[in-house]
C-alpha cells in the first residue's frame, strides 16, 4: 500500500478546463492520487473556455497578477521562495486543458508552443494540454470511451471517470491512473494529456 508521510500539502497544480468533461477527468485523476490540485472553469463548466478566450481569463480576476492570485488562493497554499519581484512558486504548474477545434491553425500553434502566453507573469508555470481536434475524439481513439451523444456526456463521464469518494491511496489506485495514462499516450500525436498525468503520478510516487 502506498502511504503518505506527514508533510505540508501545498497546492501543486491548478487546471484551467475547457468544460465539464475535462473537469471530470482531472477530478478522477486528482482524487485517486489524493493530490492537492484545483480546477478552474467558466461557470463550473457550463460554458466552455476556448483558445480564443483563455487570455481574457488569465488577464482578469484571480490570474491577473501574483497579488490577485495569492489573494484568491492564499499565499500559504503554495511553496513560495523569495521576496517582492523575486517571488517564485516551487513545485507548481498551471495546466490549461483545451480543445483545438474552435480556433485557427495559427492560434492552435501559438497555444501549444506557449507563444500566446509570453509576457504573462504565469508564463513559467503554464503547461498547455491540448486535444486535436477535441477531447472526445482522442478518448475514443484511445479506447477509453465509446461514441456518445452530447446529452449523455454528464452521466457517462461520471460513470467512466468516477471521483474517488474515500478509497485510500494504494498501489491499485495509482495503477488505475497509470493505465489511463498508457491508453491516452497511444494518441500522442493528438494530445499531451499524458504529460499532465505524468506530473501527478510523479507527485504521488514521492508520497
Amino acid at each position: 500500500m502506498a502511504k503518505r508521510p506527514l508533510q505540508c500539502n501545498y497546492l501543486k497544480a491548478i487546471i484551467i478546463c475547457h468544460g465539464k468533461s475535462e473537469i471530470q477527468i482531472v477530478r478522477h485523476i486528482q482524487s485517486n492520487l489524493h493530490l492537492n490540485a484545483k480546477t478552474y472553469a467558466k461557470d463550473n463548466g457550463e460554458h466552455s473556455i476556448q483558445i480564443t478566450s483563455v487570455m481574457s481569463h488569465l488577464n482578469s480576476g484571480r490570474f491577473n497578477s501574483i497579488n490577485d492570485f495569492f489573494k484568491h488562493y492564499g499565499k500559504e497554499s503554495f511553496e513560495v521562495r523569495g521576496k517582492g519581484a523575486n517571488k517564485v512558486i516551487n513545485n507548481f504548474k498551471l495546466f490549461i486543458f483545451l480543445d483545438t477545434d474552435d480556433c485557427t491553425e495559427e492560434q492552435k500553434n501559438n497555444f501549444i508552443n506557449k507563444q500566446m502566453f509570453i509576457g504573462h507573469w504565469l508564463y513559467e508555470y503554464i503547461v498547455p494540454i491540448y486535444t486535436i481536434p477535441k477531447l472526445e475524439s482522442v478518448l475514443e481513439q484511445a479506447n477509453l470511451i465509446r461514441r456518445i451523444k452530447d446529452s449523455e456526456k454528464g452521466s457517462y463521464y461520471t460513470k467512466v471517470f468516477p471521483v474517488n469518494d474515500g478509497k485510500p491511496l494504494t498501489d491499485g489506485t495509482i495503477e488505475e491512473i497509470r493505465e489511463f495514462r498508457e491508453k491516452v499516450a497511444t494518441q500522442k500525436e493528438k494530445t499531451n494529456i499524458q504529460d499532465m498525468v505524468d506530473y501527478f503520478l510523479n507527485l504521488a510516487r514521492k508520497f
